[in-house]
């Protein structure tokens, strides 16, 4: 009696996070389904949704500075926060840096887009720094320079998340290893690639999935420095589907989210097959 209890209690703590579940996430999802392969007036129209989103002109140019982004932001974040944490992991006051450098992930979006206008502005810090020096200032908001300042927001708010979580894979790498490369001849660039790259990759994997999360939610900062029709440099999938919602047209809305959620599980896939591989090889 006592163990069927027991059961029927897991059920009941279970419960909030099922009803929670179902009710923002799995009927919402079944909606966008039907909504995708339906008309407004709830007619099967199979692919024809499909193609007429991928034929849009502004879905082009958010798939493409989506993709864009992911291909410069990930990268760049997993390898300065990688060479940032081999630098600081001998420090003796690495805590206390890595306590500041991972600030950024705390502070509210709009503190970090009103510093950061702050300094990208037309009259900011860096073209008045610039006009002083008798050079001609740039509009950073306004051109193809918008990229870069959306890329620097973004590696600013997450190296330090991301400088933590290598640190912590470091330090668990035993130091005995080390110690065995060297007695062995191993220089410095063969201990690195047969020692530290093999235990690290879980931690690489790690942060290699949260950089393409966070690189998503970038969106925040680029709605408020630009609103919902930024730059043609910096608008994103995130923008088309908001306008396709503040435009009620589900049926587009609905198509872009799936396509997204198609591509995310595909990347996410393929980084899962690329890690096994590699663990593969060198276990």
């Amino acid at each position: 009696m006592y163990k069927t209890l027991v059961k029927k209690s897991i059920w009941f703590f279970l419960l909030p996070s099922i009803v929670g579940m179902t009710t923002f996430l799995f009927i919402p999802a079944t909606l966008s389904l039907y909504y995708a392969f339906t008309d407004a007036r709830g007619g099967l129209v199979w692919l024809s949704n499909f193609a007429d989103v991928f034929s849009n002109t502004a879905f082009k140019l958010a798939a493409r500075n989506s993709m864009l982004f992911i291909a410069t932001s990930v990268p760049f974040n997993i390898i300065l926060s990688f060479l940032l944490a081999l630098t600081l992991q001998d420090l003796r006051h690495k805590k206390v840096l890595s306590v500041a450098f991972i600030l950024p992930m705390i502070i509210p979006s709009g503190a970090i887009v009103f510093f950061w206008n702050t300094l990208f502005a037309d009259n900011g810090a860096i073209n008045n720094f610039l006009f002083r020096m008798g050079m001609d200032t740039i509009p950073w908001l306004a051109t193809d320079w918008s990229f870069v300042v959306i890329l620097v927001v973004f590696l600013f708010r997450n190296i330090g998340f991301n400088l933590v979580l290598f640190m912590a894979g470091l330090s668990i790498i035993p130091k005995d290893y080390y110690e065995v490369a060297r007695i062995e001849g191993a220089n410095v660039l063969q201990t690195f690639r047969h020692v530290t790259m093999v235990y690290i990759i879980p931690t690489a994997f790690l942060v290699f999935m949260m950089s393409i999360i966070n690189s998503f939610r970038i969106f925040r900062e680029i709605y408020l420095l630009y609103g919902p029709y930024p730059h043609s440099s910096v608008y994103m999938l995130q923008h088309f589907m908001n306008n396709q919602f503040i435009n009620a047209n589900m049926q587009r809305l609905s198509v872009t989210a799936t396509a997204l959620s198609v591509g995310i599980a595909i990347l996410v896939l393929s980084a899962f097959l690329g890690q096994k591989k590699y663990s593969d090889i060198y276990n």
